[in-house]
């Protein structure tokens, strides 16, 4: 009986497979390391982008300045182009109006020749004055319309106070209301600007008779009342 129970406490106490312990210089399994989560690689791939994306951010961004730089310079453009014809246009019109204090100076020697024109006889010994004057006239008349310079139409127009200055208003029957029947100096305009205005006598609308109160009016050919019997 001790035999049995001695070899039975040796079985027990031998030790299992599972709890070997390896040997010194054996090789040994290699260690599995866990891979990483997919989500935890797309967190850090998301977070960190690659050089080609970042490359493309950069391209965008230099296209979008690129853009705003060429719009900016359209602005620029256009704003010079409109100050260029601003310029020109205040030139043109410079050119055209630097001249009329010239001719307003000028004005007062053409109405000396109109008027010597006029007052002159139709004799045979003032005919040689006349073409001379006429000849001024005419040189004047070419000097006037190279630079723009013309007479304003005002004999029978409608009074135009841009363009007229009334000296008085008369009755006249041929004329209309309002009308210019008479021009008393003659004005002149450069260039489509009045520089001196036409000195006229406009026609006035004719006075209104006035009407007889009721009872006064006496019948055609009737006595007065004294008179009768």
């Amino acid at each position: 009986m001790d035999r049995v129970e001695n070899s039975n406490e040796r079985q027990d106490d031998a030790p299992g497979e599972a709890d070997e312990l390896p040997v010194h210089g054996e090789e040994q399994a290699d260690v599995e390391i866990p891979t990483p989560c997919d989500d935890d690689a797309a967190a850090e791939t998301a977070a960190e982008p690659t050089s080609a994306e970042a490359d493309v951010a950069a391209l965008t961004a230099r296209a979008a300045e690129a853009d705003a730089l060429a719009d900016k310079l359209k602005r620029v453009e256009a704003e010079f182009m409109n100050e260029t014809k601003r310029i020109r246009r205040k030139a043109e019109q410079d050119r055209k109006y630097d001249i009329e204090k010239v001719v307003v100076d000028l004005l007062p020697v053409v109405d000396a020749l109109n008027s010597a024109s006029e007052t002159l006889g139709d004799d045979e010994a003032s005919a040689p004055m006349r073409a001379g004057l006429a000849l001024v006239e005419k040189q004047m008349q070419g000097i006037f319309e190279r630079y723009g310079i013309a007479p304003i139409e005002a004999m029978g127009t409608p009074f135009d106070p841009a363009r007229h200055q009334a000296m008085m208003m008369v009755e006249n029957h041929e004329f209309e209301p309002q009308t210019v029947c008479q021009v008393m100096r003659v004005g002149y305009e450069l260039n489509g600007r009045v520089v001196r205005p036409a000195e006229v006598i406009v026609v006035k609308a004719p006075a209104s008779e006035p009407v007889p109160s009721e009872g006064q009016e006496d019948a055609p050919g009737a006595a007065p009342a004294d008179g009768e019997g």
